[in-house]
């Protein structure tokens, strides 16, 4: 997937104003859809912590735009899949 300088500006401004419970739950799908387990992404560098409060719903925590982008191009799918 490639992106023109202003598409992935845009990508970015949308990632930062989306609703957080809207990219929680659609990392819960991704990781379904795509067969992620939390391991999976611990196994890029991520804490336990951060990973288990990405999905739990009590928590309003997400993955940064780096973070989740890091998510997309290690497991192949497009990085607008968090903001749908």
């Amino acid at each position: 997937m490639e992106y023109t300088q202003a598409e992935f500006l845009n990508i970015i401004k949308q990632y930062n104003s989306t609703d957080r419970s809207i990219i929680k739950a659609n990392l819960k799908r991704i990781m379904n859809v795509y067969g992620i387990k939390p391991a999976d992404i611990m196994s890029l560098g991520y804490s336990p912590r951060n990973v288990y409060a990405w999905t739990n719903k009590s928590t309003k925590n997400i993955p940064l735009f780096e973070q989740a982008l890091n998510i997309a191009v290690k497991f192949n799918f497009s990085i607008t899949e968090f903001i749908k």
